[in-house]
């Protein structure tokens, strides 16, 4: 009986791990594979980071709401290589007091034809590890300059739009803000899937 039993079990499991292996929706098609993209430029020069769902999770977006400051939450990244922490990657956290809708050009300043954001963070980490940033600027510190993202797509499938600005970094070691270097992004488009439900 319990030689049965310890035979059952191992077939059982063997069929569980060829299953597993088996190609089925665990391994993504090359058209799953191709349809999610981060792409942009930096000075004039395209930048990539591939979808590589293989082997880790390097585009992802999320949209919840936040009960308790009562926003709406997106966050969404795009990172060359996970594996390589604060290298290669663009970042945004954004906080609204409405839904997000598509085709509003949203922006961390104040200006013509955008919706300024409750909370608007944006990173990018260089190939060095150097981080530019843009944030909203205060009545008392105005050093940022403008960053937009407008979304085409909000779904359960992922999180489509583009995006554009300014990113700079500052020492501020001193106790001032010195600027040591900015860095202008032009064509930022995405395609990121969704790493929450609706």
């Amino acid at each position: 009986m319990k030689k049965s039993l310890v035979v059952l079990i191992a077939l059982i499991s063997s069929i569980y791990i060829w299953s597993g292996c088996s190609s089925g929706d665990e391994n993504p098609t090359d058209n799953e594979k191709s349809i999610y993209y981060f792409r942009f430029k930096i000075e004039g020069q395209l930048v990539e980071y591939p979808y590589q769902p293989e082997t880790q999770i390097n585009l992802t977006g999320g949209k919840y709401y936040d009960g308790v400051n009562q926003l709406h939450i997106i966050q969404l990244s795009g990172t060359q290589n996970i594996y390589q922490s604060l290298k290669n990657q663009v970042v945004f956290h954004l906080g609204h007091t409405e839904d997000f809708t598509t085709g509003i050009t949203y922006s961390n300043l104040a200006s013509e034809d955008v919706v300024t954001l409750h909370t608007f963070l944006f990173g990018y980490h260089d190939e060095n590890g150097k981080n530019y940033i843009a944030t909203k600027n205060s009545a008392v510190v105005s050093i940022w300059d403008e960053v937009t993202i407008e979304f085409s797509q909000i779904d359960a499938s992922g999180l489509k739009g583009t995006f554009s600005g300014t990113g700079k970094s500052y020492d501020s070691s001193s106790g001032q803000n010195i600027l040591n270097g900015s860095v202008q992004i032009t064509d930022g488009e995405f395609y990121v899937p969704r790493n929450n439900e609706l």
